[in-house]
């Protein structure tokens, strides 16, 4: 049961914290995907190293990390369908060959940013500006993470930024060495940090 209830509490934080699964992916260090394939029960959610980063990402929240379970052999389904701008996440506990409870049942709207293009655009350019000052003063000597770079630019900014936008503008300057002035890489690492080429 504990395992359904990470799961819930996983797309739950999500959610209240306004993260698509591709920016809570992105702020782990992990491919886009990772978050989407351990919410569909893909991959399990319990290992240690990943509820100790899913507790960084959301260290204003409670999210218990007082356990970890790595079965993935359980006797629960979740079903999630997208219907009119928003996902529908519905999790079900079979007790036997004909009975079943609904654990919980969620959904997230998710193409709400139709309407922020304006404010968008206006946090693009002070994102890359931010970047560009960054790289140009050697914050990127070191390995640095997309958590630790999003609550920097947040910092220096002085207001909320949309993970997508540092996103966008961080994979426009990571690349290969002559083309990119930073590289990503997950040596010795849980996800991707980003470093100046030498």
């Amino acid at each position: 049961m504990y395992w359904a209830g990470t799961i819930y509490l996983l797309i739950l934080n999500r959610i209240s914290c306004g993260y698509t699964r591709e920016e809570l992916a992105f702020l782990m260090g992990q491919d886009e995907n990772y978050i989407k394939d351990m919410e569909e029960l893909k991959i399990p959610v319990g290992n240690l190293e990943v509820m100790v980063h899913l507790h960084w990402i959301f260290d204003r929240r409670k999210l218990q990390i007082s356990e970890f379970d790595n079965r993935s052999d359980y006797l629960f389904e979740l079903s999630t369908w997208e219907e009119h701008d928003v996902r529908y996440y519905h999790m079900e506990y079979f007790i036997n060959e004909v009975e079943s409870i609904v654990f919980f049942r969620l959904m997230e709207y998710i193409n709400e940013d139709k309407q922020d293009n304006a404010r968008s655009e206006r946090e693009c350019v002070l994102v890359k500006g931010l970047l560009i000052g960054l790289v140009e003063t050697d914050y990127f000597k070191k390995y640095r993470t997309a958590l630790q770079l999003w609550r920097s630019m947040e910092q220096h900014i002085g207001e909320k930024i949309h993970v997508k936008s540092l996103m966008r503008e961080l994979m426009l300057i990571v690349g290969k060495k002559g083309i990119a002035p930073l590289r990503k890489s997950k040596a010795r690492s849980f996800g991707y940090r980003y470093i100046q080429h030498k």
